[in-house]
């Protein structure tokens, strides 16, 4: 890459030694900085790419838990019965805090909404299964689209929580550029998509291009970065 000194010199305040280490701790050669700038912008095209995919999910996962759950238990109160447990219960008292503060209705449909992606999958735990308070009788209703060899809590949990970990790095912009299993991942978030709603999934089709973009783009990213640093160089002229 050309004129490498340019860019660096002026996103200092991007890399910070510490971040910049993540990378370089990857390379081949461990002192270079234009492989590193190029991974690192690699990561941000991939982490955008699968934002759609993990978007769509999250949503349709909390909406058709929220239904079966709420079924189950005839009330959309659910969240407030004695079966959750104490770190469950936490993160509800904090949805309806943060309601609270912003001066809006404390109601199942605000509530829900307010709940993080770990909640969620977090429902999927044993503890949820014993005394089959939620498991396995629920997983047909959340899941109606799911082969049945698949439709067992176990896998449910270790699918989910493996994209909450992947979800988890990519929104504290942490590297994932270097995963070997990327596609798989992305294939996972896209086929309990569909075992959700088949419509949900046709509407992350419309948006979803981490395949072409997993594919095609990492060689796009060196040519944009020499064309910046070419009008870096310019500017200092």
């Amino acid at each position: 890459m050309k004129n490498k000194s340019y860019i660096f010199d002026d996103l200092k305040i991007i890399f910070s030694q510490e971040r910049l280490n993540g990378y370089l701790s990857r390379m081949q050669s461990n002192d270079s900085k234009d492989e590193a700038l190029i991974a690192y912008s690699w990561n941000i095209e991939l982490s955008q790419a699968l934002y759609p995919a993990l978007q769509i999910l999250e949503i349709a996962l909390r909406n058709r838990l929220h239904y079966a759950i709420s079924e189950s238990f005839r009330t959309e109160h659910w969240y407030e019965m004695s079966f959750l447990h104490a770190r469950e219960k936490d993160q509800i008292s904090q949805a309806k805090d943060n309601l609270r503060k912003t001066k809006k209705q404390i109601e199942p449909g605000r509530v829900v909404a307010e709940l993080s992606f770990g909640f969620w999958t977090a429902l999927f735990d044993v503890r949820y299964e014993h005394g089959q308070i939620l498991w396995p009788k629920l997983l047909k209703t959340t899941f109606p689209f799911l082969p049945k060899g698949h439709r067992t809590r176990h896998y449910l949990s270790r699918e989910l929580n493996r994209i909450r970990f992947l979800r988890n790095r990519i929104f504290h912009y942490e590297p994932i550029w270097h995963w070997q299993d990327l596609n798989i991942q992305h294939d996972s978030i896209v086929n309990l998509t569909r075992s959700l709603s088949p419509s949900a999934s046709d509407y992350l089709n419309i948006f979803d291009q981490f395949k072409k973009i997993h594919t095609d783009e990492k060689s796009k990213i060196e040519i944009k970065l020499t064309e910046m640093a070419i009008k870096q160089e310019k500017r200092y002229e």
